[in-house]
């Protein structure tokens, strides 16, 4: 997995698929794996730029390449995941210390042809792996119910779940409100004997909680098989892996109905999946939604308007959850 640059921002790795007329011997021979500092380099350019920047530092040698929003300009996930889209980008590369700077700082500067200038710092050595770990400490939930990363577990104690996840490239780690919104929910049904649809599982922590809070099974949906393989391993860690089950969207028989449905995704998305999601609901079920902001909760109101659906909230997020109206 590629090391991010800065724990303090969101960050994509992207590969580059094609290839720069320059010769990255002339800028970076690694001598010593003992380095005590690596370069960052980075340019900040228009989206019809980016590409072409990306390309250029993995072409001269960068370890790493990241691409960051430098305008606050958030991007929100559609239903299929695309490339970063933001109107103004970072493009980052991290270099070893003996890169030839002058070279590339020219190189870069020759590609981008805006006049952008180059920044470059002085990045230290760490154990990234340990430094990642120490970002992820256990979320508490309720007084019950906690998400905990592997290496960060809690003292077993009578009533206490706790909900192992290891953070990754899918989405869940029990920080986000969206994530803690759904999680009370979950705690706050009956769940013993019943089954759960976890519709965008990403690292499957719903539907892993259901499952250790006494459902019997989950399934988890997830377009990204990355996600699917996380929920799988995740599901491993807690000991309920015979009990969860998990596939592509179009993997789900029509026919199949569960007696709790979730979905943690988006505003959008939530509201153009409203017909897949009343489908696999069972005629008593529980739906739970959230992904939205609560500006968002009145439009996705009333796309399920045969719902009668109450809100919760933590700061601007919002969670909808209920049943269908009796007639």
């Amino acid at each position: 997995m590629t090391t991010p640059l800065s724990a303090a921002n969101p960050w994509i790795s992207i590969t580059s698929k094609d290839s720069c007329p320059v010769d990255p011997g002339r800028l970076s021979t690694v001598k010593d794996p003992a380095h005590t500092h690596w370069w960052r380099v980075s340019v900040t350019v228009a989206l019809e730029a980016a590409e072409r920047i990306e390309e250029t530092l993995e072409a001269l040698g960068a370890l790493a390449v990241t691409r960051t929003d430098a305008a606050d300009a958030p991007q929100f996930d559609g239903a299929v995941p695309d490339r970063p889209r933001w109107a103004l980008q970072t493009i980052s590369g991290l270099y070893p210390p003996e890169v030839d700077l002058p070279a590339l700082k020219a190189h870069l500067m020759a590609v981008c042809r805006t006049g952008a200038q180059p920044v470059v710092e002085r990045v230290a050595d760490e154990d990234w792996e340990l430094s990642g770990r120490a970002a992820f400490a256990p979320v508490r939930i309720s007084n019950h119910l906690w998400v905990c990363p592997p290496w960060h577990g809690l003292a077993d104690e009578k009533g206490l779940v706790q909900v192992v996840i290891t953070p990754g490239i899918a989405f869940g780690t029990g920080t986000h409100a969206t994530t803690q919104l759904c999680l009370a929910q979950l705690e706050n049904r009956i769940l013993k004997g019943r089954t759960v649809l976890d519709w965008g599982c990403g690292s499957g922590v719903l539907a892993v909680a259901a499952l250790r809070l006494g459902a019997s099974a989950a399934t988890g949906v997830d377009l990204d098989p990355k996600a699917l393989s996380a929920s799988r391993e995740n599901a491993a860690l807690n000991g309920v892996a015979d009990a969860l089950s998990v596939c592509k969207p179009d993997e789900v028989s029509n026919r199949e109905q569960y007696d709790i449905v979730v979905a943690n995704i988006l505003a959008g998305t939530v509201i153009d999946l409203a017909p897949t999601l009343d489908r696999h609901l069972a005629p008593d079920g529980i739906l739970i939604l959230s992904g939205l902001l609560v500006a968002q909760a009145a439009r996705v109101q009333a796309s399920f308007a045969q719902y009668n659906l109450t809100l919760s909230h933590r700061e601007e997020w919002a969670c909808l959850c209920g049943a269908r109206i009796a007639r």
